[in-house]
């Protein structure tokens, strides 16, 4: 009686424990899935904001183009375009400066995404070391480097951007343009693409590398890892 009372006692013991540690990993499982829930939130939402200053400042590009336009169509029927030029040079300067604000705030939409832009213009993670579409290789980031990518810092700049864009700039700016002649050239190319997350990407895995074993994404030229290239 007294052994079977024993066996009872440890048998309950050890469903006990098992319990407690079904329970254990069912609740690490659900406090990393909210985590990741919300540091994802976390994120769509600074992308969605910095998103926002990005059509702000394109939309104050397309009024300074406005400007530009009157200010040369004036010039125009008074038969003198250089009584244009003291209105177009500022407004070609700000133009400018406009596009550097939008290239910064698109490098900071790329580090939350935790994305580098190639040379050929292709987004791809941050880890990649050659680019699966033009087989460029990326130098090896610093250490400080990926930290700043795992970890991106908040913007410093929020509340910075609906001030006057003539005010005081923290960037350099850009140069300007002397003349007529190299106005269009003093003006930088910004990007105007948007990508997904990469997660979010719906591309298929074709296949491995020959050289190094790693997957590579469909239509991809280049192992990512390695370098060498595939078959498409």
């Amino acid at each position: 009686m007294m052994i079977r009372q024993a066996s009872s006692e440890i048998i309950n013991g050890i469903r006990g424990r098992m319990v407690m540690d079904l329970f254990r990993k069912i609740s690490e499982t659900v406090s990393k899935g909210v985590s990741t829930a919300t540091e994802k939130a976390q994120q769509t939402v600074e992308i969605t904001r910095l998103n926002s200053q990005i059509s702000s400042k394109r939309k104050e590009i397309e009024k300074l183009y406005g400007d530009i336009g009157a200010a040369v169509f004036n010039g125009y029927l008074n038969k003198d375009l250089s009584l244009a030029e003291p209105k177009v040079i500022p407004a070609c300067e700000q133009i400018a400066a406009i596009r550097h604000e939008i290239d910064t705030l698109e490098d900071r939409i790329m580090m939350i995404r935790n994305e580098k832009e190639c040379v050929c213009g292709k987004k791809v993670p941050f880890d990649t070391r050659f680019c699966p579409s033009c087989g460029h290789r990326f130098p090896e980031p610093s250490a400080q480097a990926e930290r700043n990518a795992a970890n991106p810092e908040p913007d410093q700049t929020a509340d910075a951007d609906t001030t006057d864009i003539t005010g005081n700039m923290q960037e350099p700016e850009p140069a300007a343009a002397s003349d007529w002649s190299d106005v269009g050239r003093a003006l930088p190319v910004y990007r105007m693409e948007e990508e997904p997350f990469p997660g979010e990407r719906a591309q298929d895995i074709a296949d491995a590398c020959p050289a190094c074993g790693t997957t590579v994404e469909a239509g991809a030229r280049y192992c990512p890892s390695c370098g060498t290239p595939v078959s498409s």
